[in-house]
């Protein structure tokens, strides 16, 4: 019995002498823009059904690769840590103590968050296929940290590959498929009190 969310058929095979182009990731080029009131509200679906969680207005997308380097991706991790903490520095004393009691506030109401508390991460780090081991070396050394919270979650993207093959009266034919990959997104934040 096939599962609901597995397709009964595999992809059908390529006839011999196929390029592949494969396009940039769908659902995490989104992610780099800055997030507008009408992108908020609108709901985001992965290709599982699955609705994708809210991004808080600060939060870094960070897209990890297989060849970045792994202290490469600490310092940026931290860094982009460092600077969200830094955004009181240079506000009057008056508008400090106002961003500190609206901390307090959140952090006394954070069970009233619920599942959406655990996407308002400072940090996401996302990879996809290979990249995924080194994700989750970043983030185990990141859970040893005691100052942050790290959580990860699994997710599918789909990805349109562009598939050109000659036929025998030497025309070039042009095919769009989907394909669907595994996906881990890891968030940090700082922890709170």
């Amino acid at each position: 019995m096939p599962l609901p969310n597995r397709p009964e058929a595999k992809i059908a095979r390529l006839p011999e002498g196929c390029i592949i182009r494969k396009r940039g990731l769908f659902g995490v080029s989104h992610l780099h823009r800055k997030p507008t009131l009408q992108a908020s509200q609108d709901s985001v679906f992965d290709s599982d059904g699955y609705r994708l969680p809210s991004r808080a207005a600060h939060t870094r997308v960070i897209k990890v690769t297989t060849n970045a380097p792994f202290m490469s991706l600490v310092r940026r991790v931290r860094k982009a840590l460092d600077k969200e903490s830094q955004q009181t520095k240079k506000l009057s004393l008056a508008a400090r103590v106002a961003a500190i009691e609206a901390e307090k506030d959140k952090t006394r109401k954070k069970e009233t968050y619920g599942a959406v508390e655990n996407a308002l991460d400072d940090v996401v780090l996302i990879g996809t296929g290979r990249a995924i081991q080194k994700m989750v070396e970043v983030g185990a050394f990141f859970t040893r940290q005691t100052d942050l919270t790290v959580v990860s979650r699994t997710r599918t993207l789909s990805t349109i590959d562009d598939i050109s093959f000659q036929t025998e009266g030497a025309e070039e034919q042009e095919q769009v498929r989907v394909r669907n990959l595994s996906c881990l997104e890891i968030g940090i934040r700082h922890r709170t009190s």
